[in-house]
């Protein structure tokens, strides 16, 4: 297994331009580093969910069967764009730190949202489908190895997401100037919108 090639292809993965990053900066600058957290949380553990679902063979079963694909690609798009439409409808507000039954609602929240973006992009199915088992040995036992795989894509995913949140914590101050906000939050809305719009027109090949 050649690891450090699959490290980088993680690390490229995780740092281009996608669905959970423009969550992970929306989330960011709308509720502070954080919250935001919460939801590259979400992130993680539909990271792990679909490698899981990749190692029992289930990403294969999906690829194959035109329905279960263009299904999950649709329900993926359209959540996409009610995310987007709800970010061009939305305000900034200042973060709050404090951890009340409010803070913590909107933390599960920002869990679940993050959760089914990842889990409903048919792209990340392929990803795995396609790429892990290029790097497990059959020779070898395959369980240590799997974990060994989807723990570094997950800690990629951590890291890098971690890091745009936090990016954007640091010129939160300018994102509060209405000009700016409304800005800000048309174009990740925008954004949002043209990547459910890609990945309802995306083909499965």
């Amino acid at each position: 297994m050649d690891y450090w090639l699959f490290l980088l292809i993680c690390l490229v993965a995780t740092f281009s331009p996608g669905p959970a990053m423009l969550l992970a900066i929306k989330n960011s600058a709308s509720f502070g580093f954080w919250q935001s957290l919460r939801g590259i949380a979400g992130n993680i553990a539909a990271v792990m969910t679909l490698a899981s679902l990749s190692a029992a063979g289930l990403g294969a079963i999906i690829l194959a069967s035109d329905l279960l694909f263009s299904l999950i690609k649709v329900i993926g798009g359209l959540y996409l764009i009610y995310l987007g439409v709800k970010a061009w409808k939305s305000r900034y507000t200042k973060p709050d730190t404090q951890t009340d039954s409010k803070s913590l609602g909107s933390g599960k929240k920002l869990f679940m949202e993050a959760y089914v973006v990842g889990m409903s992009n048919p792209k990340a199915i392929a990803f795995y489908t396609a790429v892990f088992p290029q790097f497990i040995d059959l020779n070898q036992a395959v369980l240590p190895q799997f974990c060994l795989l989807a723990g570094t894509f997950a800690c990629c995913s951590f890291v890098g997401l971690s890091i745009y949140a936090l990016a954007t914590t640091s010129i939160s101050q300018y994102l509060a100037r209405d000009n700016i906000n409304r800005i800000f939050h048309r174009l990740t809305g925008g954004i949002f919108i043209g990547f459910g719009l890609s990945l309802i027109l995306v083909n499965k090949s």
